[in-house]
């Protein structure tokens, strides 16, 4: 098999792992047979041009894919890390050692917080220049120490050290967030905020 046909059987295989899709639904979409599909993913066979277009296209990484990615990646996190949606600050993913350091809060998964904001968290929502930044795609990063970030009260106060990178996916803007404990003497507040021309 040639280099570009094991190239397409690894991508093909893998977006459709990705999106949970199984090979026979995959078939219905394209009207071909599971085993086409399965002759494709282990370079048996290689599908048709007019096949071969629509598969490309469909496979194609876009924002959807890429924010499903981020989701993902960020549900197998070991350390302490979540994702949201900036608009209405929607809880999309927790890590593994989110879910066990604050359980209850993990419950909130796919609700929006924006309402529930407090602390450096309700001074960031707050902060109109900040969020003109974000809009404009010129802020990058956030750091800074909190206590609590909502005013929901489902798990106990850890007083951490959290950095905020921002990263956008077409019209969507995506908050990374993850979080370190550290001493109850650090002092909270928010203690970094950089643009993309800082980093530079």
């Amino acid at each position: 098999m040639s280099e570009e046909g094991t190239h397409f059987a690894q991508r093909l295989r893998s977006w459709r792992r990705l999106n949970g899709i199984k090979q026979v639904a995959l078939a219905e979409m394209l009207g071909v047979s599971q085993a086409a599909v399965s002759y494709w993913e282990t370079g048996q066979d290689k599908p048709s041009a007019d096949l071969m277009r629509r598969i490309s296209d469909m496979i194609t990484p876009t924002d959807c894919d890429e924010i499903l990615l981020e989701r993902l990646f960020t549900e197998r996190q070991p350390g302490i890390v979540a994702l949201y949606d900036l608009d209405g600050i929607r809880f999309m993913a927790a890590s593994r050692g989110y879910r066990a350091l604050w359980p209850g809060m993990s419950l909130l998964q796919g609700k929006s917080l924006e309402g529930h904001l407090v602390n450096e968290s309700g001074e960031l929502q707050a902060n109109d220049a900040l969020r003109r930044d974000i809009d404009s795609g010129k802020l990058a990063l956030v750091s800074g120490v909190s206590d609590r970030h909502t005013d929901i009260m489902v798990d106990t106060a850890v007083r951490h050290e959290w950095n905020i990178r921002i990263r956008r996916f077409g019209p969507k803007t995506l908050l990374s967030i993850s979080y370190d404990p550290c001493a109850e003497t650090v002092p909270v507040g928010i203690t970094e905020v950089k643009l993309f021309t800082d980093l530079r």
